[in-house]
Order: C-alpha cells, then sequence, then structure tokens
C-alpha cells in the first residue's frame, strides 16, 4: 500500500484529531508495516518519516526478534507467538481487539527490556484500501517503566527516583 492510500492523515482535523491522541498510534497493514504515525509515536520514534515509514512494527521499535532472522519482523520462531502481531491479523480478518495484554521485549537504550503494553487494533477501509489501526498505551512510558524495574533478563539495572 501506497503512502497516497493514507494521504487523508495529512488533511486538516483528521491529522489533528490522530496527533491530539497521547498514546503511540500507528496505521499498518496486515503485515504490520508502518504506513503512518501519530505525534506520540514520533516522540518515541522521531520525526524523520522515511526512517519509519514502509518498516515493520517490530524493526520500528526495536523488538528483540525482529533481528533474528533475514527477513525481519515476524519470521523469527517467537513471532508466532507475539501479541501484537496476531492483534493485528485478527483486526486484518475483521475482528476488533481492545486493550489485548502483551509483554514486548525491546531493545531500549542499547539493553533488552520487558515493556508491559495494552493492544488496541481497529480495522478500516479508505477508498478501496485497508488498514489496522494500531495503538500501543504503554509504550510512550518507556522511561517511567524502566525506572520502576529492577531486573532485566536476570541482571540488575540501576533505579531511578524522582522526588
Amino acid at each position: 500500500m501506497s503512502r497516497i492510500a493514507v494521504q487523508f492523515l495529512d488533511q486538516g482535523l483528521h491529522r489533528v484529531l490522530f496527533d491530539a491522541m497521547p498514546m503511540p498510534v500507528f496505521v499498518v497493514d496486515k503485515d504490520m508495516s508502518v504506513l503512518e504515525y501519530n505525534a506520540a509515536a514520533a516522540r518515541l520514534f522521531g520525526s524523520d518519516k522515511q526512517a519509519v515509514l514502509q518498516r515493520r512494527g517490530g524493526s520500528v521499535w526495536n523488538c528483540v526478534h525482529a533481528e533474528k532472522t533475514p527477513e525481519g519482523c515476524g519470521h523469527a520462531p517467537t513471532c508466532g507467538d507475539c501479541v501484537v502481531r496476531e492483534s493485528v491479523l485478527a483486526a486484518a480478518r475483521g475482528r476488533h481487539v481492545t486493550r489485548q495484554r502483551a509483554e514486548m521485549e525491546l531493545i531500549h537504550k542499547g539493553r533488552p527490556t520487558r515493556v508491559d503494553v495494552r493492544v488496541s487494533c481497529q480495522p478500516f477501509t479508505y477508498g478501496k484500501s485497508s488498514f489496522i489501526l494500531l495503538i500501543l498505551e504503554g509504550l510512550n512510558d518507556l522511561d517511567e517503566l524502566l525506572s520502576f524495574k529492577k531486573t532485566v533478563h536476570g541482571r540488575p539495572i540501576s533505579c531511578r527516583a524522582t522526588l
């Protein structure tokens, strides 16, 4: 699917509403390729859209499994159990997924990190194309979540507290 297919997000009210959402929101296809993302996601992944668009989600948010195979996100043996991928596939079949719990294993600041998120997916069509709205609640709290975790893969990490 081309960038032209989701160009409607660059127009007025649609873009304002999309960017007003406080959690990272992505427009993806059934293979989890990112076609567009909102301002909350841009704060995490940068505003250089060329570095994000048309890449599969796991590669965008640095899933530890995304680079285990040359084919990338969706092709490692553990990808079959990925709640995010399963939610996107369910939405591609017309199901609505609401706040499904998921534990993502991400590389954050050079370290493998487990992050608990809630996944919501909503299928929609625009023109003749089908898309999925993917919302990852909790991903925007990554730094805050890390400040309270004591270990990652059994290794201690420093804990921060602010008073």
